[in-house]
């Protein structure tokens, strides 16, 4: 009568625990995915690339270098 409650017990923490890890994956590779603003920077870094391998013109966006700044707050 132990070993059946004892088995069932330990699979329903099994799939707990497998049912956890699932959804914490899953909301770290949607999190990692849709950041638009690693997206976009990826596509003109992409892009620049292709043109300059085909030889075209880069327009005046993608020749400017990547500048990172941080809007300050200013106190009052």
């Amino acid at each position: 009568m132990d070993s059946w409650t004892y088995q069932l017990t330990s699979l329903g923490i099994l799939t707990l625990l497998l049912g956890v890890l699932v959804l914490g994956l899953t909301f770290a590779v949607k999190r990692g995915f849709n950041d638009p603003k690693k997206k976009t920077a990826l596509n003109k870094a992409l892009l620049k690339e292709l043109l300059e391998r085909f030889g075209l013109e880069l327009p005046s966006e993608l020749k400017e270098e990547e500048s990172n700044v941080i809007n300050s707050i200013k106190a009052p």
